[in-house]
């Protein structure tokens, strides 16, 4: 190996005390900065729309271990200066500007931001949501679409809630998994997570267990939460059904089950074990 010169150190030196000084910066730039500029930089694709965010600060005073969050002034963007139903829609975001969340005390009401604070996971309202008649009985964003990612900073092995981004468009989608997507990778970039877009679902057998599933789970990822946390059906002909008698028993079923229940705006998926018997593989999902 030939020798460094001289010069070729000091280039390497000064390379290194670049990217320390870029750390730095980094390091002790706000989250709020960091949102403001993932917010710039979000594509709209020419479709108005609304991003705000939610800060989420300690809440010391509660038995119920959660936060206030906060709706910030800043960052906040409006591709449409004119649209009344979104500026509408943050005026009304600012007559309850805090609000708590807690852990354990179910979120009140249509509080989007607030369920994705509480379960940690994003979630989205799509076109089919909107046209039903029972999100219009109780509509937070009435008409519109939206999407809600809960934000969070590594302390350590840790993460910590940061705070929720909201994004509302005036036409909903069919899905905003791109756009989830998109404000996923710009925050990443930047050194902050978030979590997958899903829902929490609560299995009833001798006990009641809950946990998140993401909308583009497998059956066999159902059947294997289900089994974790109840041993005594591993390697068993697990009979899952949900509303009384609609049977989850291949991929297909669950996300029929997952749509319909976001169409109705629903927090969580009820679900419960109606039967067991045999043996399966669990780890294909295969009754045997």
């Amino acid at each position: 190996m030939e020798p460094i010169s001289a010069l070729g150190i000091s280039h390497i030196l000064a390379r290194q005390l670049f990217f320390s000084v870029c750390f730095i910066l980094f390091r002790y730039q706000s989250v709020e900065d960091i949102i403001s500029e993932v917010f710039e930089e979000f594509n709209f694709l020419r479709e108005s729309g609304l991003l705000q965010f939610w800060k989420c600060i300690g809440y010391l005073d509660s038995e119920d271990i959660g936060c206030n969050l906060v709706l910030l002034d800043k960052p906040f963007r409006l591709t449409d200066q004119n649209h009344e139903e979104l500026k509408n829609y943050r005026r009304k975001s600012h007559d309850n500007v805090i609000r708590f969340v807690g852990a354990q005390k179910k979120v009140t009401g249509n509080w989007f931001a607030g369920r994705a604070a509480q379960t940690g996971i994003a979630d989205h309202r799509t076109k089919d949501l909107v046209h039903s008649h029972h999100y219009q009985q109780y509509a937070e964003a009435a008409g519109m679409g939206q999407c809600v990612l809960p934000v969070f900073y590594v302390v350590g092995d840790r993460k910590k809630l940061a705070g929720v981004i909201e994004l509302v468009t005036s036409v909903p989608k069919e899905s905003y998994v791109e756009d989830f997507n998109q404000l996923v990778h710009l925050l990443g970039g930047r050194g902050l997570e978030s979590s997958y877009m899903g829902k929490t679902i609560k299995v009833q057998y001798d006990d009641m267990i809950k946990f998140n599933l993401p909308i583009s789970a497998k059956f066999t990822d159902l059947l294997k939460e289900v089994t974790n946390r109840f041993q005594e059906l591993k390697y068993k002909h697990v009979c899952i059904k949900y509303k009384s008698n609609h049977r989850i028993s291949n991929d297909e079923d669950l996300q029929k089950c997952m749509k319909e229940s976001n169409s109705k705006g629903e927090a969580f998926i009820r679900m419960f074990i109606e039967h067991v018997g045999g043996t399966c593989d669990c780890t294909s999902g295969e009754i045997i």
